[in-house]
């Protein structure tokens, strides 16, 4: 049964014409429209919102995405259920807000910058909290198709309403694709039904080799998970034993699986909103070489970024880069975000607030964490990486019990060059001069932080069903299965 609270959402649209001229104006019309839907829906309360789209709007989507030259999973259609589209980064709509009315009751802790003892709970294992919660949408008319639902309203006297907009084939391509299919008749195969049944045949396949990612995800093993640093060590399965077990999939097949394997791990750690399998052919030769077959010599395991994240191929005991042991023993990699560029810092300004004692809204900050700051100082605080030439200042300014707690932090969970992909928290004073005044990753502020202001801070919503996490992983996580 759905957990649903529901109430009706009637909101006043503009009574004007559309800028017909605008050339992404389907576009954003789609992203405006279901933002102010979401914020509406978490305003409200609402966790579960119900859509009328209906079969024909699935063949219509569908034939749009062959237009645009989608492939194969343009075929798949519109998704259902589905999370909120177009609200990636508005907290409560997108994967968040389900950790609010748990933290609520410890407001002291949630409300504090730093203290000796959140420092030693850090150094002896627990995690940030992670994310939960957030929007979903579902479409009950899917199989339905519009005039059967047509004809059910007026056989129930339910009033029919259908934007006149909807008949103008020059405004949208979706308009346009509708105007064909009412007004021209259509090739056998490109008919309503017939792409449907297509669709229904693609998304059977894909729902088979979903069942075979999860079965081969749940054989590669997790070693370690550090929110606090956004870090994963990972084995990953040796797909040798795949190619003998699963003979019905092409090298092309196996390739695909190989990379939704990839894209699952990666998901972790990513900064981005999205991973596409596409972009993950070569790191799946460096991850699966066993599923080279054009080559019989070993691959070294060396370091590569792809999707926003760093491999680097590790020993069990250290953080040294081995060789890759081509022996159908698969060496272990640490995963962490891909090293920043001078063109990619993420930096996030918080003014001070014109309400006293305010905290901000809650911000998505490097696609990882949700950080919100109360500044209570009179200067703007950042959020920024940690620079290499603030870490001696940072440390000096930290209480004696502290420093130690620091560099001990750094070695055991954000080792090398991850330590400077942390979020700082950073005063900006009037001359310029920007100074480190916490790491709310790690849980560590300078001494007297408490007058300039407090943060809270969350990982990111993720999945872990079928990830293999060993015993009391989910406990020590505070992680959803979902």
């Amino acid at each position: 049964m759905l957990d649903i609270k529901t109430q009706v959402l009637k909101i006043t649209w503009p009574k004007q014409e559309p800028p017909a001229h605008l050339p992404n104006f389907e576009s954003l019309a789609r992203r405006y429209r279901f933002r102010l839907l979401g914020k509406a829906c978490s305003d409200l309360g609402i966790n579960s919102l119900l859509l009328a789209h209906h079969e024909d709007d699935q063949a219509e989507t569908i034939m749009m995405r062959l237009t645009y030259g989608h492939g194969l999973k343009g075929l798949l259609g519109i998704r259902n259920p589905a999370g909120m589209p177009e609200c990636y980064g508005l907290h409560g709509v997108h994967e968040s807000g389900g950790l609010d009315s748990t933290l609520g009751r410890d407001t002291d802790q949630r409300d504090r910058i730093s203290t000796s003892t959140a420092c030693r709970s850090s150094r002896s294992g627990h995690q940030l909290p992670i994310e939960t919660g957030g929007i979903q949408v579902y479409r009950p008319f899917l199989s339905f198709s519009k005039p059967r639902l047509i004809v059910t309203c007026l056989t129930e006297k339910i009033e029919w309403f259908e934007d006149h907009t909807n008949k103008d084939p020059t405004i949208t391509v979706r308009n346009a694709v509708r105007h064909i299919y009412n007004n021209h008749s259509m090739p056998a195969a490109l008919t309503k039904p017939a792409i449907l049944a297509l669709s229904a045949r693609v998304n059977d396949r894909a729902a088979h080799r979903s069942e075979v990612v999860k079965s081969w995800l749940a054989k590669c093993k997790i070693t370690g998970f550090e929110t606090r640093a956004g870090t994963v060590r990972v084995r990953f399965a040796d797909l040798n034993q795949f190619r003998e077990s699963e003979p019905v999939w092409s090298p092309t097949d196996a390739g695909q699986i190989a990379a939704e394997l990839l894209r699952q791990i990666i998901l972790l750690v990513t900064p981005q909103e999205h991973v596409d399998i596409t972009s993950l052919h070569g790191a799946v030769q460096h991850i699966f070489p066993e599923l080279c077959q054009h080559s019989n010599q070993p691959l070294d395991a060396t370091a590569f970024t792809t999707s926003g994240v760093y491999f680097k191929a590790i020993q069990t005991s250290s953080f040294e880069i081995q060789p890759y042991p081509f022996d159908n023993q698969k060496c272990e990699w640490l995963i962490s975000r891909q090293p920043y560029t001078s063109g990619t810092l993420p930096k996030l300004q918080l003014d001070v607030p014109t309400i006293e004692d305010s905290w901000s809204p809650w911000h998505l900050y490097d696609g990882r964490y949700w950080i919100r700051v109360k500044n209570l100082s009179t200067v703007p605080l950042l959020i920024q990486p940690l620079k290499r030439e603030q870490l001696s200042e940072f440390r000096a300014s930290l209480k004696k019990v502290d420093r130690a707690g620091l560099q001990q932090l750094l070695k055991e969970k954000a080792p090398g060059n991850v330590r400077w992909t942390l979020p700082a928290i950073v005063k900006r004073e009037e001359d310029g001069k920007e100074t480190v005044v916490a790491l709310p990753s790690l849980d560590l502020s300078v001494n007297g932080s408490e007058s300039l202001g407090r943060w809270e801070i969350r990982y990111k919503k993720i999945y872990t069903a079928d990830l293999s996490l060993g015993e009391g992983w989910l406990e020590s996580l505070g992680a959803e299965s979902a």
